[in-house]
């Protein structure tokens, strides 16, 4: 016999990762069990702490079983063991969570799994129909705990006792529901609730769906209570409807979100491949961006955009819902530009008499979280919305630097902040734009909350340099030292820290606008980029715009400046064109702008696509949509071309030959050829100014950033031809293109300075 195998020892094994809200301690359990270990199991901060006592072989089974048999929605970042004093025990049991400074992943919200569906509709279970039913694998996470360890007593279930048919299958180690925090039933509760707003009688439980499910079938809106938060729900078919629910929310013109009840029925109207079935599949359950192949619903649904954002039901009474309506417009319930709404009160106090009633429960929701916004790109998932299912995951960023805790103010619209502590950067939920008040007070309050569930006290604050931003303001209000980082450098730092890059990148910053360090507004840019430190290496040429949130909207009086800056007066046929010509003139409310978003805007009014736009990038949107329809159709792009003109030592990009080609060619040739060509072009001038820049400086890798990357066509057009020619190319992934990322962007610098 081997004696040191049989030898007893005694083990501490602390576990980080998504290791709490997933059954982990259960799976434990249960493993240690099979392998006759002895010893203990408790959460310990935001970590799982086992002691074991056993033979060294049996050791090693146990801990091969913990590696490769991890329960689903678990994510196992380190182990790390060390041997203690031997202990006695009489079993193995998990005990009493414990306190600790550490903190390691906090648990998304994670989507009602497969056994809860398929028990939901079983007639002889005691939670038949139950739409609060959950395990120890499904069900709120993020936005109910109040404190860690993750335990009942630390969440908002603690308002509901569990009744005695519950508590045994809270305690009994075989059972899927053993230690599971979201245990419950028509004997304990939450129970649904159905409110008209008109009078004070409620309706509960199956009365109360029934009452929401007829409404809706009858036309009607209502708000549904979900994990994050309430969305407004109706049909996607009744055109009267889906305009009502635009006025209800404040005339906001952006296409919905539409639940369907599985991908089949998905399928029926959008195109899906294979990647983009798991990505709608996949435990964040985000909003998928798929190519819609059918007008069969209300033209105000998607309002002519060529992407339908679906998903799938991810709560029990969202599958109930579904399975009984069909497909539902489930959108965010927020009036105008406000916060989503979380709170009963709140939302039982909305007067309108566009909204037929509120289905809710008296579960709080701690944290609002929106869903995420997701999309296949390039043959990988994108994130374009970082929130529900994937915050507060972290984004790992290895750094010497471990004991340095930050804050990151992220920019001022799609908000998004980033804390970073021992090589995790956590972003944020979106918020939002935090030119709204109340959206600036619930992203401050949310600061406070996240650095207090992280155990999180920074050192530092990094934020953007613009002089006005509402998010560097807070910042500089915390009374710590701050960093300040160029708001397009913080992009392409953003996907260095993705990617882990190291050496000098060749940075490709696109987006509306951003405050530039010799104080005009930069939106076209090619970086340089190493460790904390960047150059700008070429950037499209400044043109000066009417400035203002109102010329930002106003794609054609946008168009009117480039042609007036590129002496193409003669294709002018706006009214305004005067009026405008002297402003610019008499430099009245000018901005200087190297802005590739409003490169866009102007291209889009110029071929009568759109001249407005009602929501940020709608003009952009609908110029891809006549790009899209034109590959479709197998349209020659037309011909066009920037010019890039070197001085000194910064390139300067013109785009005037391009507006030469789409003035001379935009009424004898077709929308989408021109369309199409405008961003093979835009590929074009990406590839000649890398090429220009490897060759001076020998550097190969390449990182797109920017929300005009969001943008399929040119995504995948610019990839193709830099890799083509031997390019390492590097974009966001986990974090969007868009000014969601800049968080991150600022701790990479952080982090580096």
């Amino acid at each position: 016999m081997d004696k040191r195998k049989s030898k007893s020892i005694t083990k501490k094994i602390t576990v980080s990762g998504i290791v709490q809200g997933v059954g982990f301690r259960p799976f434990v359990y249960n493993i240690a069990k099979k392998h006759g270990i002895l010893g203990t199991v408790r959460n310990i901060g935001g970590l799982v702490e086992i002691i074991l006592q056993s033979s060294e072989e049996k050791y090693n089974d146990f801990l091969q079983d913990l590696k490769t048999n991890a329960p689903i929605g678990s994510e196992i970042t380190g182990i790390e063991t060390e041997n203690i004093n031997e202990r006695k025990f009489d079993g193995f049991r998990i005990i009493e969570s414990g306190n600790d400074e550490e903190i390691s992943i906090i648990p998304p919200d994670l989507p009602v799994c497969e056994s809860c569906e398929r028990e939901l509709f079983i007639g002889t279970d005691r939670r038949f129909l139950n739409p609060f039913i959950s395990c120890m694998s499904c069900g709120a996470r993020y936005t109910i705990i109040e404190e860690l360890p993750y335990d009942r007593h630390n969440t908002t279930m603690r308002d509901f006792d569990m009744c005695p048919s519950c508590r045994e299958e809270y305690t009994s180690p075989k059972n899927r529901r053993f230690h599971a925090q979201t245990i419950s039933c028509y004997d304990c509760g939450p129970y649904l609730i159905f409110n008209n707003l008109t009078d004070a009688n409620e309706l509960t439980e199956k009365d109360a769906f029934e009452e929401a499910a007829k409404i809706i079938e009858s036309g009607g809106i209502i708000a549904v209570k979900g994990i994050g938060g309430y969305h407004f729900a109706c049909s996607p078919f009744l055109e009267d409807t889906v305009l009502k629910l635009r006025e209800l929310k404040g005339r906001e013109a952006k296409p919905f979100a539409i639940m369907f009840e599985s991908v089949d029925s998905i399928r029926e109207y959008c195109i899906v491949s294979e990647k983009e079935e798991e990505l709608l599949k996949s435990k964040a359950r985000p909003i998928v961006l798929l190519y819609l192949k059918n007008d069969s619903m209300a033209p105000s649904a998607c309002q002519g955009s060529i992407y339908c954002g679906a998903f799938l039901p991810y709560t029990p009474l969202q599958v109930l819902l579904i399975k009984r309506c069909g497909p539902l417009i489930m959108t965010s319930a927020n009036i105008s530009n406000k916060p989503i709404i979380k709170d009963n009160q709140e939302m039982l106090s909305l007067k309108s008499p566009l909204l037929n009633g509120v289905l809710y429960n008296k579960r709080r929701i701690v944290r609002s979280v929106d869903d995420s916004v997701s999309k296949v790109m390039d043959s990988t998932p994108q994130l374009i919305r970082r929130s529900r299912g994937h915050v507060p995951y972290p984004v790992f960023c290895p750094n010497d630097k471990k004991e340095l805790q930050i804050f990151a103010a992220g920019g001022d619209l799609k908000a998004s902040f980033c804390l970073y502590k021992n090589g995790n950067a956590v972003m944020s939920q979106y918020f939002g734009d935090l030119e709204e008040r109340t959206v600036l007070e619930r992203y401050k309050a949310s600061v406070k909350d996240l650095c207090h569930m992280l155990k999180i006290t920074p050192d530092i604050a990094v934020c953007d340099m613009h002089p006005n931003y509402h998010s560097s303001k807070f910042a500089e209000s915390l009374g710590i030292p701050l960093i300040y980082v160029q708001h397009h450098h913080a992009h392409i730092a953003s996907v260095m820290a993705e990617h882990h890059l190291d050496g000098q990148v060749i940075g490709v910053a696109f987006d509306g606008t951003g405050y530039g360090t010799d104080g005009q507004i930069w939106g076209g840019e090619f970086l340089v980029c190493e460790g904390a430190e960047f150059k700008r290496a070429a950037h499209l040429r400044y043109t000066p715009i009417l400035g203002g949130d109102a010329s930002m909207r106003d794609a054609a009086k946008t168009a009117v400046c480039f042609l007036l800056s590129s002496n193409l007066d003669k294709y002018i046929k706006d009214e305004r064109k005067d009026i405008i010509k002297a402003a610019l003139k008499n430099n009245i409310n000018t901005v200087l702008t190297s802005s590739m978003g409003r490169l866009f805007d102007a291209v889009s009014s110029l071929l009568g696509i759109r001249h407005e736009n009602s929501y940020e990038g709608e003009c952009a949107a609908m110029l891809e949509k006549e790009a899209v329809l034109a590959l479709r159709k197998g349209t020659e792009p037309k011909n066009m071309a920037f010019e890039i003109k070197q001085k000194s030592d910064l390139i300067e990009i013109d785009p005037k030959p391009v507006f030469e080609s789409l003035c001379h060619h935009r009424y004898s040739a077709g929308i989408g050829s021109l369309a199409l060509g405008f961003h093979y072009a835009v590929a074009d001038m990406i590839l000649e100014v890398c090429e220009i820049i490897r060759k001076e400086q020998n550097i190969n890798t390449v990182a797109l950033s920017g929300g005009v990357f969001q943008n399929t066509v040119l995504m995948e057009r610019a990839l193709k031809i830099l890799r083509d020619k031997h390019f390492k190319v590097y974009y966001n992934v986990s974090v969007p293109p868009n000014d969601g990322s800049i968080g991150l962007g600022q701790t990479f610098i952080g982090l580096e300075r």
